[in-house]
């Protein structure tokens, strides 16, 4: 997995009750895992490094 790509600044995220949510709309956890492998659509996935904010 190449490191050129820095979540805060590739991956937008509008899920604001994460704890990876960032003000400006962006993702701050260091790496991202996309999950349910059976998908056939993007509705179908989840962020599987959702945590919920307190």
């Amino acid at each position: 997995m190449s490191d050129c790509c820095k979540t805060e600044s590739c991956i937008r995220c509008s899920v604001k009750n994460c704890i990876h949510h960032t003000m400006n709309d962006s993702c701050s956890a260091g790496e991202i895992q996309v999950g349910n492998r059976t998908s056939n659509t993007s509705d179908e996935t989840c962020c599987d490094t959702f945590r919920l904010k307190d």
